[in-house]
C-alpha cells in the first residue's frame, strides 16, 4: 500500500470509526457517586456562579480598579485638517463686544468644511501673478494686509470663502455661534494671526480718574459657552467659561457616544436632545494684554464708539487661537454574547478538567489494590 496509501487512509472521512457522533463507550467500573454528584452538581454551578460574577461586572464592576466593560472608550489625538469645529461665545460686556470674523464666515461654520485653498509660501519672488497660480508676494509697507496676501482666494475675482470682516456691534449676553459666523478650524498653511477676535469697551481708558481700575468686565469681556460631560451624572451639561483678554488657546475633546444622555436642565436639552457627538472646549491663557492691533478690522469702528487715547483705542480685546491637534473619544457598546461563550467555555473545561482530577485521585483511593 506504500506510505502514500497509508497517509490517505487517515484522511478517509468515510471510515466508520472515524464518527464522533456515536455513543461514548463508558467504563462502568469507573463510575462513582463522587463522579456523578461532580458532573451533575458541582460543574453546573461553578459555570453558573461564574456567568453570574460575569454579568456583574460586564455591567457594574468590581469597583475603581475592575470597571464596568460593557463600554469601552477609546482616545486618539488628530489635526483638524478640513474640518471646522462648532464653537459659541457669549459677550458679557455691559457696553456691547466687536466680533472681527476670520476668513470663511458663517457659509464655512454652517459647512463643516473648510474650503480654504493651501496658500503659497513663496514669497521669494517679488512678481505679482494673477494667473492659475494665484501666487502672491509680500510688499513692502503692507504689513497691514499680510494676512489678506497669505490666502490664495481673491474674492474680486469671484469664488472662496467669506473674507475676513468685523461682524459689527454684539449686544451683552447675545451668543454668537456658527450662523454669526463664529466657528474652530486650522486651515493648513494658513496665518495663524487671522483668528475669531473679540474687543470691548476699557472702562479704565475712558475714566476721568485715573485711579479707576476696571478688573471684572474690563478683562472678562466675553465667556465661552461649551457642552461637557459631567462625570458624576454621566449625562451632557452646559457651562460658561470666562475668557481673560489677551490671547487664548482652544483646545478640544470631540466626543462620540451612541448612548449619550443629555441633562434635562440643560439650555438648549430640546433641540440637542438627539445628539451623539459634543465639543468640549477648554481655554489657557497665553498673553493677558488684550491691546487692539491698527490691523483689526474693527478698530475704526471701536474708534468711533469709544475714542481714542494716544496711538491706542479705548478698548480690549481677545483672540482666539485653537491648538492645531484636538482629542476625538468614541464609546462603544460591544455585545456580551460572544464574549461570554468564550469565556464560559474556557471557565467550563477548566473546572471540568480540575474536577476530573478530583475524580481520578477519588477512583484510585477507592480502589483496591492488586496483590502480585
Amino acid at each position: 500500500m506504500g506510505f502514500l496509501g497509508k497517509l490517505m487512509s487517515r484522511f478517509n472521512a468515510l471510515d466508520p470509526k472515524r464518527d464522533s457522533f456515536a455513543g461514548s463507550v463508558t467504563e462502568t467500573s469507573e463510575q462513582t457517586r463522587l463522579g456523578a454528584f461532580l458532573a451533575v452538581v458541582v460543574l453546573p454551578t461553578c459555570v453558573a456562579a461564574y456567568s453570574a460574577l460575569y454579568f456583574i461586572q460586564f455591567y457594574y464592576g468590581f469597583g475603581g480598579g475592575s470597571p464596568a466593560l460593557y463600554s469601552v472608550t477609546q482616545s486618539e489625538t488628530l489635526q483638524y485638517g478640513t474640518q471646522v469645529k462648532e464653537l459659541a461665545i457669549e459677550c458679557t460686556n455691559p457696553n456691547g463686544c466687536y466680533f472681527r470674523l476670520p476668513t470663511g464666515g458663517a457659509t464655512m461654520c454652517q459647512s463643516g468644511v473648510n474650503d480654504q485653498d493651501t496658500p503659497t509660501n513663496d514669497f521669494c519672488d517679488t512678481s505679482t501673478n494673477i494667473g492659475p497660480a494665484r501666487r502672491r508676494a509680500l510688499l513692502e509697507n503692507d504689513a497691514v494686509y499680510a494676512r489678506h496676501l497669505l490666502t490664495s482666494h481673491d474674492v474680486a475675482l469671484g469664488g472662496g470663502p467669506d473674507p475676513a470682516q468685523c461682524g459689527g456691534k454684539t449686544a451683552c449676553g447675545v451668543l454668537m455661534d456658527g450662523a454669526d459666523g463664529v466657528c474652530a478650524y486650522v486651515a493648513p498653511g494658513s496665518d495663524p494671526t487671522d483668528a475669531l477676535t473679540v474687543a470691548w469697551k476699557d472702562d479704565a481708558m475712558t475714566s476721568a480718574t485715573p485711579a479707576v481700575e476696571c478688573v471684572g468686565h474690563c478683562n472678562f469681556g466675553v465667556s465661552l459657552v461649551t457642552d461637557y460631560l459631567d462625570e458624576q451624572s454621566g449625562t451632557i451639561k452646559q457651562k460658561k467659561i470666562r475668557a481673560h483678554r489677551g490671547i487664548t488657546l482652544l483646545s478640544l475633546v470631540e466626543r462620540h457616544d451612541s448612548r449619550m444622555e443629555w441633562d434635562a436642565a440643560h439650555p438648549a436639552f430640546a433641540t440637542k436632545s438627539g445628539k451623539k457627538i459634543i465639543y468640549e472646549w477648554g481655554i489657557t491663557a497665553v498673553d493677558i494684554v488684550g491691546v487692539v492691533q491698527t490691523s483689526n478690522l474693527c478698530r475704526a469702528d471701536l474708534a468711533t464708539e469709544y475714542g481714542t487715547t494716544g496711538d491706542d483705542v479705548n478698548a480690549k480685546g481677545i483672540k482666539f487661537n485653537p491648538f492645531p491637534l484636538y482629542t476625538k473619544t468614541t464609546t462603544t457598546y460591544p455585545s456580551p454574547i460572544m464574549a461570554y461563550l468564550a469565556a464560559v467555555g474556557g471557565i467550563a473545561a477548566t473546572v471540568g478538567g480540575a474536577l476530573g482530577m478530583v475524580h481520578t485521585v477519588h477512583l484510585e483511593s477507592s480502589t483496591p489494590e492488586v496483590m502480585g
